[in-house]
């Protein structure tokens, strides 16, 4: 290994993009002192996979937010020099029957877009959570709660032992079953039944039992932010935090009983996920019950960290020392 390679990758800056159903979010590091610097973090509402459910094709308007936020994206990636970057969309471009659409828009803005299936997703947010819980007892159950789909993956260390992806998230249970501000007890009724029988067998689904439930993704950090009072998002705070049922159960019953512009004012919840919070967090209390634990163990790195940290051990195969990638907040 020649110093100047070893310097080159040292100096290099990359970027990577995760493109949900609810939001597209950017981090871009650099390698300094054998450990990745984050530069910048970024997080956009953008629903792309609004009314997808009901139509199976993305909006027109959908489809505008998508491309301005990947354009907002762009002038990050210049302003940094990122030189290698990795881009990746999930549920939403999975499902849409118009989703090239929205791939030859992109790719006229400079990105390539890779859909990764379900399987990959499952690694790429194990990998996450293996990075930022590196003691958490396995198996460990990971909950990645996205806009139209839910994964559910059993792994040990960095083996998947199984994957299951649902197609609920809390964009599309929100618009089939929440139709009233606040919602009627009736539609919560319906919404939970609906989840239940989506999870009624997953303890049977699963190899082993786990020894811990980790939820990651936006409705996750968002439980923890809340719980937290948080007026700014802090991911060394969140990192870890363990919600109990019943905080989760007390939570639920707080934001049932409110508007949608009550919920807005809320320190740590998002304005825009004001009207999906409630379906995102069904979603998990389900599992918790379904899975008989009494508490959420929350993780900051799901799948954008995965996704980083997957392009800096592709970056750094010719070196003698990959990065401690351990330390990494975004």
């Amino acid at each position: 290994m020649s110093a100047y390679m070893d310097a080159n990758f040292r100096n290099k800056t990359i970027a990577a993009i995760d493109l949900g159903s609810q939001t597209f979010r950017l981090a871009v590091a650099r390698i300094v002192d054998n450990r990745p610097q984050v530069l910048a973090s970024e997080l956009k509402n953008v629903r792309l996979g609004q009314d997808l459910a009901a139509n199976g094709r993305l909006t027109k308007n959908a489809i505008i937010r998508g491309v301005e936020t990947l354009r907002n994206f762009r002038n990050v990636l210049d302003k940094f020099r990122v030189c290698d970057e990795i881009v990746c969309g999930t549920a939403a471009l999975r499902n849409a029957a118009n989703a090239g659409e929205f791939l030859d828009l992109a790719e006229a803005e400079g990105f390539n877009i890779k859909i990764l299936s379900g399987d990959e997703e499952a690694l790429m947010s194990v990998k996450g959570v293996r990075n930022t819980l590196p003691d958490i007892s396995a198996p460990f159950l990971v909950v990645d709660v996205g806009g139209g789909s839910s994964e559910v993956v059993l792994a040990a260390n960095s083996n998947i032992l199984f994957n299951w992806s649902l197609n609920i998230g809390a964009v599309n249970l929100t618009e089939e079953f929440i139709r009233t501000d606040p919602p009627l007890p009736a539609e919560l009724e319906k919404l939970g039944f609906h989840i239940r029988q989506k999870l009624s067998d997953l303890s049977a689904k699963l190899p082993q039992s786990p020894k811990a439930v980790v939820g990651v993704g936006g409705t996750a950090t968002t439980l923890v932010t809340m719980a937290l009072v948080m007026e700014k998002y802090d991911p060394r705070r969140i990192r870890g935090y363990a919600i109990g049922s019943q905080e989760l159960d007390k939570l639920w019953n707080f934001l049932t009983d409110m508007e949608i512009n009550a919920r807005r004012s809320i320190s740590g919840l998002e304005s825009k996920r004001a009207d999906i919070i409630l379906a995102g967090i069904a979603i998990f209390r389900e599992i918790l019950h379904v899975t008989e634990f009494k508490e959420l163990t929350v993780s900051d790195g799901g799948l954008l960290l995965g996704l980083l940290t997957s392009l800096i051990d592709k970056e750094s195969d010719n070196h003698a020392e990959p990065p401690n990638t351990r330390g990494i907040y975004i």
